[in-house]
């Protein structure tokens, strides 16, 4: 079978594998005894018009306001630990462990206390996404470091390389295979984060806007901020994952061997 009709067959699985998901949504939901789930012919209008009304759209710039910039900081701050870790023996020695306990650890029951020091506006939001981040990056990261082949590094400095050049020619392109899929699952975890934030932390954004359907019993509504945060989560990690094969592209020319 060609590369063009496994893609073809595989689209077209995805396709049935919708419509059956919608139309037994569809019958679920018109069951008057399933009240709680109204089926798609009200919930995709229901979406609809929280969009031309711009009432998501404005909770969802706000949602990304705060994944962006919790993202950013943990990519710059994960990147400097994760090297320290993978280098440095005293960081190894003192921050693995708290990582990995950390790492454990539910970060929802932290939420109460980070908004006693961090308050309950766009910082203490940020900081909620920046907990779900962090640690994805900075243990991939070193992970990646200390996975560089040693044959490798042995080639490199055969070939006079060293310090800087070293690191810029073999261990960071091995490691950024690494690193790229850190960030993509930190993007996935980052928006858990964000709206983790709005619904447990204050109500704002598309939180407030699922809070708000859920006070009014507006279960079409309800249903159509959860389906939209989906789609949006759905959307960034997608993006995030075409970003990581378009940096690590140089690992697909083994596949032509």
């Amino acid at each position: 079978m060609t590369m063009s009709a496994q893609r073809r067959n595989a689209l077209l699985l995805r396709i049935a594998s919708l419509v059956a998901f919608l139309a037994l949504w569809q019958w679920y939901g018109s069951d008057p005894i399933h009240f709680a789930t109204p089926p798609p012919t009200e919930v995709f209008p229901a979406l609809w018009e929280g969009i031309t009304e711009g009432e998501i759209l404005g909770a969802t710039a706000g949602t990304l306001a705060t994944l962006s910039v919790g993202l950013v900081i943990s990519i710059v701050f994960g990147l400097i630990l994760g090297f320290a870790v993978a280098l440095f023996p005293w960081a190894r020695n003192t921050l693995d462990p708290l990582i990995d306990a950390a790492y454990a650890m539910p970060v929802t029951m932290l939420i109460p206390v980070i908004g006693v020091y961090t308050g309950l506006d766009f910082r203490g939001r940020v900081f909620i996404v920046i907990t779900y981040v962090l640690l994805v990056i900075v243990i991939t990261t070193s992970t990646g470091v200390r996975d560089v082949p040693r044959d490798l590094l042995e080639t490199g400095r055969a070939f006079g390389l060293k310090g800087r050049e070293l690191w810029r020619a073999v261990i960071l392109p091995s490691a950024m295979a690494h690193i790229a899929s850190g960030i993509s699952t930190g993007v996935a975890r980052g928006i858990r984060g964000a709206i983790t934030a709005e619904l447990l932390l204050i109500a704002a954004d598309l939180g407030a806007y699922i809070l708000d359907a859920q006070a009014r019993l507006l279960t079409d509504q309800l249903l159509a901020g959860i389906l939209w945060t989906l789609l949006l989560g759905y959307v960034l990690y997608a993006a995030a994952l075409w970003l990581e094969r378009r940096l690590v592209r140089w690992r697909t020319l083994g596949d032509l061997a």
